[in-house]
């Protein structure tokens, strides 16, 4: 098995006074949308990368929540229930790490936005792809690489540059 590594580049593209960053760790599954972006570093995971990829996220959501306290910005996901439940209850929403999950494992769900406190910071994730699109104003985007080494702590940082055209 190939060492989990985590990846980070710029994604140009970003609105005026925001910039975009992806985040994301491999090896992962072969995707055919990061093959036709560029990307080579594929393998199959195991319970090695759902530990470190579990770790990976415990601490994005540590450092990004320096910045303010974590609040879903898009309509939250909730659990199937059935018909009669859904008429006799209130949907039962998962819980915020769930929310930023789902949609990674499952591109038929919305993407999922996560903004911190006040401060421009969020991230987000869908499209069935194990990304983390992270967007910091501009006057923080310098600290992109630092807070990219916090994240992925022991583990190996490659700054990968990719057809982001591919993937966005």
């Amino acid at each position: 098995m190939q060492p989990f590594t985590v990846h980070w580049s710029p994604v140009p593209g970003a609105l005026e006074g925001e910039e975009l960053f992806a985040l994301w760790p491999s090896p992962m599954n072969d995707d055919v949308c990061f093959r036709e972006a560029g990307f080579k570093d594929f393998g199959d995971g195991d319970e090695s990368w759902d530990t470190d990829a579990d770790g990976l996220l415990t601490r994005l959501l540590e450092v990004l929540s320096s910045y303010g306290p974590p609040r879903i910005i898009t309509e939250p996901t909730a659990r199937h229930q059935s018909l009669c439940r859904r008429l006799f209850t209130k949907a039962e929403v998962f819980d915020l790490r769930q929310q930023i999950e789902l949609p990674m494992q499952w591109d038929e769900l919305p993407d999922c936005i996560v903004s911190f406190g006040e401060s421009g910071v969020s991230v987000r994730t869908g499209s069935g792809h194990y990304i983390f699109w992270i967007t910091l104003p501009h006057s923080d985007a310098a600290s992109f690489p630092r807070l990219a080494a916090r994240v992925a702590r022991q583990h190996s940082l490659v700054r990968t540059e990719l057809r982001w055209e591919r993937l966005v």
